[in-house]
């Protein structure tokens, strides 16, 4: 497997800077429709083909059940089998990087979001939403909003309501970004500083990278 180094190493061959104003289709096929949703629901999901990519880590359940229901809104999806974004990145975001902002989001462990951040901090791009989720051996997961939670419309508090299905709950939130234009971003990352975790605990990271 590639590691990170030797990942950002070969991207930074190939990055090109950003150009504003331009967001390419998604390329990936969609994950199945879930079969129910509430009507308040399903609206606030209908828009959410304006990512060009939602990339999941398929080794992890949660991960997966995001992944469906926010595909099943029309959202283009794209399965991490080990994490590995090297493959993704070269087919699919780089390209559209070159060639304007698109947005991307995702649910992934952390080194996912790590290594695209930085790739997209020289074209302008930021993260603009993160969240963790700490995914305990019981099953309990406990949730911490960093960044951007008002631009989604979730609280802490929502995410605790959701129980076990708390990543329904993240995935209607991501589909509920939308662009913001209200001026720049300011603020450190979060993306690299990763949580001490207790025995078999898993940290998973919900995210939106967008233009800032």
């Amino acid at each position: 497997m590639t590691s990170r180094r030797e990942f950002l190493e070969a991207a930074a061959l190939t990055a090109l800077p950003v150009v504003a104003g331009v967001s390419l289709p998604g390329a990936a096929a969609a994950a199945t429709k879930p079969a129910s949703a509430s009507a308040s629901r399903r609206a606030s999901l209908s828009a959410a083909g304006h990512f060009h990519l939602v990339l999941f880590d398929a080794r992890y359940s949660d991960a997966r059940s995001a992944a469906a229901r926010i595909g099943g809104a029309g959202a283009a999806t794209h399965a991490l089998a080990d994490g590995d974004i090297t493959q993704v990145w070269l087919e699919h975001i780089g390209p559209a990087w070159q060639r304007g902002p698109a947005v991307v989001a995702g649910v992934t462990a952390r080194p996912a979001l790590f290594c695209l951040e930085q790739l997209a901090l020289s074209g302008g791009l930021r993260v603009v939403f993160h969240a963790e989720h700490v995914v305990h051996a019981s099953g309990r997961t406990d949730h911490a909003l960093l960044r951007g939670a008002e631009s989604v419309g979730l609280s802490s508090v929502e995410l605790a309501d959701a129980g076990a299905q708390w990543s329904h709950r993240i995935a209607d939130a991501l589909a509920a970004y939308r662009p913001q234009s209200a001026g720049p971003r300011f603020g450190r990352s979060n993306a690299a500083l990763e949580p001490a975790l207790p025995p078999q605990a898993q940290l998973l990271t919900s995210w939106i990278i967008a233009a800032a």
